[in-house]
């Protein structure tokens, strides 16, 4: 059984690892592992001085063995030339990743542009600019966001960027003391886009109260310096990420084309599940609906206190999610190989029960089941939670369809433990 603990703010941290025992391999037999080790670091924070251990809410354990399942090595698998591992990662990486990140890279650039003009001259209309500036940017990290590899898993760029809610009141006390240290980890959840939000939305009902922070004689320098500190931050990292990808790390994540549990295929398509189950199912709609509680927390939805952008937010992850599973190249409608069409050559080799159509067709209801919520999802938690509820359990039925039958028909073991169930 798995379990992992819901503690506030809210810290999903990268998933660890498990570490695998390796097993000698027969050519007559074949054996998969099991994993039931509990990981430390899915973590989230659900209200000051209160635990919910999610071993409360516990599902069966997926069954591990594969030993029946289709070998899809391409020789193998039957599919020739037709289908690679190789091919699919130059698709991810030189079509989809990259191009995703330098769009990120981009609008952290306006971002930062935006905030430098803001803080040079806060007026209205700069901070209208600024706050757009921050949408862009939010937006483009939802295209980012399941893309967890290589050095965004080294340096926890997620931890920086995206960890809500805020804690606005530890925020504001480092922010006039003036001796922060955003490197920190103690300080994950006081920056990053949550932080802009509070900065720029949260501050005040109105544009003139926000400004009003940032022209104080007392302490509106100190505003002015941590908004750009945080926005530099995030520019630096994305940055970071983006470069390594382009210098050294795309060259390694295409070599690494085997079928063993730590080759890019396996790792990438573990980190892809994990973020859509985790971080988009969970973060984005099952939290904030009450589903891992007693009680639904409306608080808890991305961009609080901008408001009406949740669910723009969650349709953009959603979005990207469905294109990598199809292989669309970023920002066009071409596509190259993907999971969908590995599922597809695997025919070859016996039935898959159509299970890539089952996957878009799921897709497919969920965008249909967002169309009745609304724009702000901390609303429609308050007036309507049924259906944040069932738009949980139709995101769901995805993870069952990924986790579960896709990941049996293309071999690759979970490399990651929870405890909600599948």
């Amino acid at each position: 059984m798995r379990s992992f603990l819901l503690k506030w703010p809210l810290l999903i941290k990268n998933k660890m690892k498990n570490n695998l025992l390796t097993l000698c391999c027969f050519t007559t037999l074949s054996i998969s592992a099991l994993f039931l080790s509990c990981s430390e670091d899915d973590n989230v924070r659900l209200d000051e001085g209160s635990l919910i251990n999610q071993n409360d809410f516990t599902d069966d354990q997926i069954d591990g063995d594969t030993s029946d399942s289709v070998d899809t090595t391409a020789n193998d698998a039957g599919v020739g030339e037709a289908f690679t591992r190789g091919a699919m990662l130059v698709n991810w990486a030189d079509k989809i990743i990259i191009p995703a990140f330098e769009s990120l890279v981009k609008n952290m650039d306006s971002l930062s542009l935006a905030a430098n003009e803001f803080t040079d001259t806060p007026n209205q209309e700069n901070l209208i600019n600024l706050k757009q500036s921050w949408l862009n940017a939010y937006l483009a990290w939802q295209t980012v966001d399941m893309f967890d590899i290589g050095m965004a898993e080294e340096i926890t760029l997620r931890n920086f960027i995206n960890v809500y809610p805020l804690d606005a009141q530890g925020m504001t006390t480092t922010l006039l003391a003036g001796n922060y240290d955003l490197t920190s980890i103690n300080r994950q959840d006081e920056q990053g886009f949550s932080a802009l939000d509070y900065l720029l939305h949260g501050l005040g009902n109105t544009d003139e109260e926000i400004i009003a922070f940032y022209t104080d004689e007392t302490n509106g320098g100190k505003y002015k310096t941590f908004l750009t500190d945080v926005v530099d931050r995030m520019h630096s990292l994305t940055s970071i990420v983006l470069a390594d990808w382009k210098e050294s790390y795309r060259d390694e994540f295409i070599e690494r084309d085997g079928n063993a549990a730590t080759e890019s295929v396996n790792s990438m398509v573990n980190d892809y599940i994990y973020y859509y189950e985790k971080f988009l199912r969970a973060g984005k709609v099952g939290i904030p609906a009450g589903v891992f509680s007693n009680s639904s927390l409306s608080n808890r939805v991305e961009a609080r206190y901008r408001g009406g952008v949740s669910k723009e937010l969650l349709i953009k992850a959603l979005n990207s999610v469905q294109d990598f599973f199809n292989g669309v190249h970023f920002s066009q409608e071409d596509s190259g190989m993907s999971l969908k069409g590995w599922i597809n050559y695997l025919e070859a080799s016996g039935s898959t029960n159509n299970l890539d159509s089952l996957i878009n067709n799921q897709f497919e209801l969920i965008h249909l089941q967002l169309e009745n919520l609304n724009l702000d999802l901390a609303q429609q938690v308050e007036i309507d939670n049924i259906k944040m509820l069932e738009t949980y359990d139709i995101l769901q039925k995805n993870v069952v369809f990924m986790k579960v039958d896709m990941l049996q028909l293309l071999d690759i073991t979970v490399d990651y433990v929870d405890a909600d169930g599948d």
